[in-house]
């Protein structure tokens, strides 16, 4: 059986994103003319459980929605593709062994909770307080760099994307996300691998339906006859820009001052690490 794929999504249909805009006296034509909010929809990650993450079924009450509301993530498709699009080198560049383990096995979150604790207990006046600090940027600066930011929602999921060797691994946590004491989704925990030829053509098939979907969109925008020719064309320029420029690769992370880092963490804490 063919499975779907990893990124899914759907658009909202364009009759029904500017009767909203007119309904809270948005401009028209000045949200026809953003390429970002033309993508307004729907999206998710495919895994074997099912679709990631969905709203719990007691959500819609709490928040007043219609009762036939979909449950799937309601925003912006293009925040999706931007922030993994812009998240894929770090993704790509292969974690040390150790850390790697220490990541799978879920060590790496125990210890970095661990020593947050400690580190948040310091007062700011104490000796090396500073070079405390400089340490806890250098040694947890690689694991924010494989975590999808959803920091625009209020109780956002959790994905994280990592490498070791040729595989790619995805792992997801909707457990114990509220807002104002509701579960906001349905609770789920696991994770994919999948190699990194496999990733990588789920990154492309992601980027090839929303052209194909946007390029639609932006047909159905120039019939409405809101925009002038020179919106138009910087809407296609919008949508080649968002779509075709590659990111640009960050600085490498040095995995050697990260190690020390850790060790210097390790030494001041007295918490350590298990990297088997």
């Amino acid at each position: 059986m063919m499975m779907p794929p990893l990124f899914g999504f759907r658009l909202r249909p364009l009759p029904d994103i500017v009767r909203n805009w007119q309904t809270i006296d948005f401009d028209v034509p000045k949200y026809l003319s953003g390429w970002f909010w033309l993508t307004d929809g729907w999206y998710w990650i495919a895994t074997p459980d099912g679709e990631v993450p969905l709203n719990h079924p007691n959500f819609g009450a709490v928040v007043a929605l219609p009762p036939d509301f979909d449950l799937h993530l309601d925003y912006q498709v293009a925040r999706l593709w931007m922030d993994l699009e812009e998240m894929l080198p770090d993704i790509l560049e292969p974690l040390p062994a150790d850390l790697a383990c220490a990541t799978a096995s879920g060590e790496w979150e125990t210890w970095r909770a661990a020593v947050q604790a400690w580190w948040e207990n310091i007062p700011d006046d104490a000796p090396l307080s500073e070079s405390r600090w400089d340490a806890w940027v250098q040694a947890v600066g690689w694991w924010g760099a494989r975590h999808l930011d959803m920091g625009y929602l209020v109780a956002p999921p959790v994905f994280r994307f990592w490498r070791f060797g040729d595989t790619v691994i995805l792992t997801w946590d909707t457990r114990e996300k509220r807002v104002d004491g509701a579960l906001c989704w349905v609770e789920t925990q696991g994770q994919i691998t999948l190699s990194v030829e496999e990733f990588l053509a789920e990154v492309d098939d992601f980027r090839a339906r929303l052209e194909i979907a946007m390029r639609e969109r932006l047909r159905e925008v120039g019939a409405l006859g809101l925009l002038d020719a020179a919106a138009l064309s910087s809407l296609q320029k919008q949508h080649d820009l968002t779509l075709f420029t590659e990111s640009q690769l960050p600085e490498r992370a040095r995995w050697e001052d990260v190690l020390g880092a850790i060790q210097t963490l390790e030494t001041g804490s007295g918490i350590m690490l298990d990297r088997r």
